[in-house]
């Protein structure tokens, strides 16, 4: 029995076809699922980074700010990204201060101390960045 050329070619292209719908983003389906519309186009969920990084160069101002509005701009940083973890529902955030003189992070660890949402923080070395950052983990 001979098979015509058209028909194995229909074949594969089914097939071809079968295996694209087949494939899902589970990341896609939870923004569906949590609400989104048309989540493409919606800026309703941002992804959030799991690690902020206060230097100034990595910050929206770079080397635009005098010395001495440094940490409050980098404080002011801190807090955006604090609370745009807790807001996307995160469970733990790492802060990259750096190690300097040491009073961006105890500013930060002050600020922790107080925030209701943070369950534990430490400053303990990382593999990544030494001891120039701080752990978060958020209840």
């Amino acid at each position: 029995m001979k098979v015509s050329k058209l028909y194995v070619r229909g074949m594969k292209k089914k097939k071809k076809n079968e295996n694209k719908n087949s494939d899902f983003d589970p990341e896609l389906l939870r923004v569906y699922m949590m609400g989104a519309a048309n989540p493409g186009f919606c800026n309703k969920f941002e992804m959030h980074e799991d690690v902020v990084d206060l230097h100034l160069e990595k910050t929206n101002m770079g080397g635009r700010i005098p010395v001495q509005d440094a940490l409050f701009h980098q404080l002011e940083e801190f807090e955006k990204a604090l609370d745009k973890a807790i807001a996307a529902g995160k469970l733990e955030l790492r802060v990259v201060h750096g190690l300097g003189k040491g009073k961006l992070k105890e500013e930060i660890h002050k600020l922790l101390d107080k925030h209701s949402h943070v369950k534990t923080y430490n400053s303990e070395y990382s593999i990544r960045y030494g001891y120039g950052s701080t752990f978060i983990s958020f209840y």
